[in-house]
């Protein structure tokens, strides 16, 4: 890469070209200061910055049964500002929250000003497991409930949003199975890993390791006397990478198979039907969401009618800090020209 930020269009070039004079962030270099170049230094900065951001003081924290028992929530920040205001849908990390993702919101936050509607999946923001079903990228029919939920309460507004990692796989799966039904006018999938068939084989190994171990604590041994009684419990425990608990985890996510399992959750199985304008953000050096998984669907992107497809040279995995005190990033900046952009563009 030459250029520290690479920028790929869809097959609606006019669109792309007006995205990129509005979206200067996108144009410039991002080039982080010498101390924190590093893939590793941004991780850790991530984690780092996030648990030291102020807790976020939620308007309402809503919570949605769903019709097989399950529970899930909103978060609710802004609730005061007028109806027409957009509203920001925000989908969480893997193992994640809304509160996990405070210093994103609210930087975000600051420079657009909308209201944001943090959507929490099952298992997750302190929500007990009340049905016998997991999936670390989340399903797409409680994202549709969460979204008919703001909707009501918020039915003047443009809904607008952005998936972190994991969340950006929901995103993408939800924009892909509804095409021009979106009840989101626009996305932004941040550092996505694409196919989650193949995608965690290139991840490097350490992270690999480490994510493992965490989800297999946070999904299934902390919720073992719900799952525990599910045949394949055990099997799926006992994966050791990435690759071996999403190939496991189909009986706990509520298929037949492993291949109903992909085929119905794998963002990269709907992704050519996404009909609304979408971001996506990747960093080379990402060590989860490597580089080749980006290669590997570039052509495949590209078809998409208004996509604008952002790699930077730095960043690491949802880091892209450019100073080492500095709490915003430059992805935050980024995601809220985008946002704005499209807004405008879409009529206000």
């Amino acid at each position: 890469m030459k250029d520290s930020i690479a920028c790929y269009s869809g097959s609606d070039r006019d669109w792309h070209r007006e995205i990129l004079e509005r979206c200067p962030s996108l144009r410039a270099d991002f080039e982080p200061s010498w101390s924190i170049r590093s893939a590793h230094v941004q991780n850790l900065l991530t984690v780092v910055r996030g648990e030291v951001a102020p807790a976020l003081r939620w308007d309402l924290e809503e919570r949605l049964s769903m019709p097989d028992g399950g529970t899930v929530s909103i978060q609710w920040l802004g609730l005061a500002a007028p109806e027409e205001t957009p509203v920001l849908v925000v989908l969480h990390t893997i193992t994640g929250s809304g509160d996990d993702l405070r210093r994103f919101i609210a930087a975000v936050r600051a420079r657009l000003g909308w209201v944001v509607a943090a959507c929490n999946r099952r298992g997750h923001a302190g929500l007990e497991l009340t049905s016998a079903q997991i999936n670390t990228m989340g399903a797409t029919d409680d994202l549709r409930r969460q979204l008919l939920a703001i909707e009501s309460r918020r039915s003047k507004a443009a809904l607008y949003g952005v998936g972190v990692s994991a969340g950006s796989g929901l995103i993408v799966r939800y924009l892909g199975e509804e095409g021009e039904r979106s009840r989101l006018r626009a996305a932004v999938a941040l550092c996505p890993a694409y196919d989650i068939r193949y995608a965690f084989d290139h991840a490097h190994p350490g992270y690999n390791w480490y994510l493992t171990r965490k989800i297999v604590r946070f999904f299934l041994h902390r919720n073992k006397e719900v799952l525990g009684g599910i045949e394949g419990y055990d099997h799926c425990a006992a994966a050791t990478t990435m690759t071996e608990f999403h190939d496991r985890l189909y009986p706990l996510a509520g298929f037949d198979s492993r291949e109903a399992y992909y085929l119905g959750s794998n963002p990269m199985e709907v992704a050519r039907d996404v009909a609304v304008p979408v971001l996506v953000i990747n960093a080379a050096d990402d060590p989860v969401c490597v580089e080749r998984n980006v290669l590997r669907h570039l052509a495949e992107m590209q078809q998409l009618p208004r996509m604008t497809l952002a790699v930077t040279r730095h960043g690491g995995h949802c880091g892209f800090f450019e100073t080492l005190r500095g709490a915003d990033s430059w992805a935050d900046r980024a995601i809220a020209e985008y946002l704005d952009a499209v807004h405008q563009l879409s009529g206000g």
